[in-house]
């Protein structure tokens, strides 16, 4: 006959052949399933397998195991297969929480073989999820029984280097006297997953209390020896101790959820107890039972339970120590008292976090309650439980802590022996912005100070070069009234006289050309004492100056004198400027009718963007422009032309070739109005 598999084999092939779609195979066993990944599962791959229930967990799933491994199927409300009951179960795959297991899911009871061996297994199998959902059996020492709010107990069961827990489906008086037992326990590998689909803590699930069978009875609480501090976990020949032990000692600090610390030997350990509402008071002497861990850095008693407890009444003085010695961690789970400054302070719901510091060395303290007026700066006295939260290796086999803490117990562990200073940082920092910011207020202010100085230093400097030059331009319009001008004014009365008593022709012409000189230089006189005695700052008008002198030099016989203003006028220009503007028009008049032989000369005036331009033009002989503005012996017109024109910041230029006539062109850049003399 032909095996089934091949028949099977051979008729899906024969169906694709004729149909031409490829058939998927159903998986027949729990590791098929498992094997799957989680896109492949989710596909819904068909399933039809055997296997015997090994738990259930009604309303909702049942795992089953077969030959292979174990995987669980979905209920849907209906009546659960007890376990040990054999099964078939048809459906489709699905990914599951860890790993793949069977939806719409329907099954037939085959029979009730029973439940099979359980898989001997180690905490290793368990953390690596090796025989997840199956029947596996593990050996430890029950630590404590519990139970929880759906009426099943947790057993704390320690395998030697971790403590899991192990939920069995019924009360947890089942399980009373097991405290302390060595036991084989069988049932349900499971786990708690995360949403990465990570084992995150693996447990055992037990049907009731026969899973779990005594290998090694507990020892009577009265048999058990006590021990110090300084005896637990340390090096035996046998190994160390992992059952109970017994320890007596003063209560040095209770803080929630069970967690206390004793005094015992002059050694402080830490104890946590099962039952969380027996709290003791300080400086109680009670007499422990636990179980001995290895905490962070020292060892501790867990899963303890009180035998005896007895008022005192003494509290425990706290060991002064140097927040050196704690970080040594030499007084670890031991009542200290140090004193050092306070150099940070957090506030929270849960109390305060402070930091102190002695030299070099600084140490948190973890408070409940801390005064309202303490800050940073002041110097305490601070007591408390040092714990030591991590340890580093240190080489040569040693370790030493990494980081500790002073947990304190209430307010009265707190006393301030110095208030801080009123400078403190913050205050300090306040200060120092506020001095920069008057400092550069300061610099500010000297500078604008300086400016303003500066300014006015300038303004007063040419307000009295202002005053001394108009009290010099006085004087010298006084000196040239009482002397030149009387003069002349004699001068020309004697030339009347003399006109007066007659004589030949000749002379009488003569003498009324002298006469005419003498009028024409009083009037230049009188012109000259007029601009000296007018503020050389005072507006003026250009066209109105010029124009007189147009009028002197037609009174008499000599070239054409004319002059070309623009039409709407110009702007009024300081005296000063005025009178030097003048005086080039005059001298370079003169220097047309003296040297040049001119017939005509035309003054113009315009303005343009440039600024004030002002021509004079004449038809004579020319010159050479070179050599004849440079200077001579004797003759300065030219240079004095120069020196009046760099004066009121003008330009001057002289256009001419022999036989050419002459053009001189002096360029003011945009007079201002009101301009002051320099």
């Amino acid at each position: 006959m032909m095996p089934v598999v091949k028949t099977k084999a051979l008729l899906a092939t024969g169906l694709v052949l004729l149909t031409g779609t490829p058939v998927v195979a159903q998986l027949r066993t729990a590791l098929e399933v498992r094997s799957l990944s989680p896109e492949t599962a989710e596909s819904g791959r068909p399933v039809d397998l055997r296997g015997i229930v090994v738990f259930s967990d009604p309303p909702s799933t049942i795992f089953l195991q077969d030959d292979t491994a174990g995987t669980f199927f979905r209920l849907d409300g209906r009546v659960p297969p007890a376990p040990g009951s054999e099964v078939r179960v048809t459906g489709t795959t699905m990914p599951g929480l860890y790993l793949p297991g069977i939806h719409e899911a329907t099954f037939e009871i085959l029979g009730q073989p029973g439940l099979p061996a359980a898989i001997p297994a180690t905490l290793d199998d368990l953390l690596s999820g090796r025989y997840h959902y199956q029947r596996v059996s593990v050996e430890g020492i029950v630590r404590k029984i519990s139970s929880n709010e759906e009426n099943t107990a947790i057993v704390r069961l320690d395998l030697g280097s971790r403590v899991i827990a192990v939920q069995v489906e019924t009360v947890a008086e089942g399980g009373k006297d097991l405290v302390d037992a060595r036991v084989r326990v069988s049932g349900l590998a499971a786990g708690e997953v995360n949403h990465r689909r990570q084992l995150v803590e693996p447990y055992l699930r037990c049907h009731d209390w026969s899973d779990l069978a005594v290998v090694a009875p507990a020892r009577p609480v009265d048999e058990i020896g006590e021990v110090s501090p300084g005896e637990i976990l340390t090096f035996a020949v046998g190994g160390s101790m992992r059952h109970r032990v017994r320890l007596a000692g003063s209560v040095l600090a209770a803080f929630g959820e069970g967690e206390i610390f004793l005094r015992s030997d002059e050694s402080g350990l830490a104890v946590q107890l099962v039952e969380t509402e027996r709290r003791p008071e300080i400086g109680d002497s009670i007499v422990v039972v636990g179980f001995p861990e290895m905490d962070r850095f020292s060892a501790r008693l867990a899963d303890a339970s009180i035998l005896s407890r007895r008022a005192e009444g003494d509290v425990p003085a706290p060991l002064p120590v140097e927040v050196g010695d704690l970080l040594e961690g030499l007084h670890d789970n031991d009542l200290v008292s140090i004193e050092a400054d306070l150099v940070e302070l957090y506030r929270s719901e849960r109390g305060a976090v402070l930091l102190l510091r002695e030299g070099a060395e600084s140490l948190r303290i973890e408070s409940p309650s801390v005064p309202d007026d303490l800050a940073a700066g002041a110097r305490i006295r601070a007591t408390g439980i040092a714990v030591v939260e991590s340890a580093r290796r240190s080489g040569e086999y040693r370790a030493e802590p990494d980081r500790v803490v002073l947990r304190q117990r209430g307010p009265a562990d707190l006393a301030v022996l110095r208030a801080p200073s009123w400078w403190t940082s913050g205050r300090l920092a306040a200060g120092l912005v506020i001095f920069l910011v008057a400092t550069v207020l300061a610099g500010l202010w000297i500078v604008m100070l300086r400016r303003q100085v500066t300014r006015q230093t300038a303004a007063l400097r040419h307000r009295i070069e202002h005053e001394a030059v108009l009290e010099e331009r006085q004087r010298l319009a006084r000196e040239f009234h009482d002397t030149l001008e009387q003069q002349l004014a004699g001068l020309t009365l004697r030339l009347d006289a003399a006109v007066a008593k007659g004589g030949d022709e000749k002379l009488r012409g003569f003498l009324e050309g002298s006469r005419s000189l003498v009028s024409r230089i009083q009037s230049e006189t009188r012109n000259l004492v007029s601009d000296l005695r007018q503020d050389p700052g005072e507006a003026t008008d250009l066209v109105g100056a010029l124009g007189e002198l147009l009028d002197q030099g037609n009174a008499g016989a000599g070239p054409a004198l004319s002059m070309i203003s623009p039409v709407g006028g110009l702007p009024a220009l300081p005296s000063r400027t005025v009178h030097h503007l003048r005086m080039i028009a005059q001298e370079s008049v003169t220097n047309a009718i003296k040297h040049a032989g001119a017939a005509t000369i035309v003054l113009s005036l315009a303005m343009d963007e440039g600024g004030l331009r002002m021509t004079i033009k004449d038809d004579g002989h020319g010159f050479d422009t070179i050599t004849g503005t440079s200077g001579k012996s004797g003759h300065f017109g030219c240079m004095g032309m120069r020196e009046r024109c760099r004066k009121i910041g003008a330009e001057i230029a002289w256009h001419s070739s022999p036989g050419e006539g002459t053009e001189v062109v002096v360029t003011l850049p945009n007079p201002p109005n009101g301009e002051v003399a320099r």
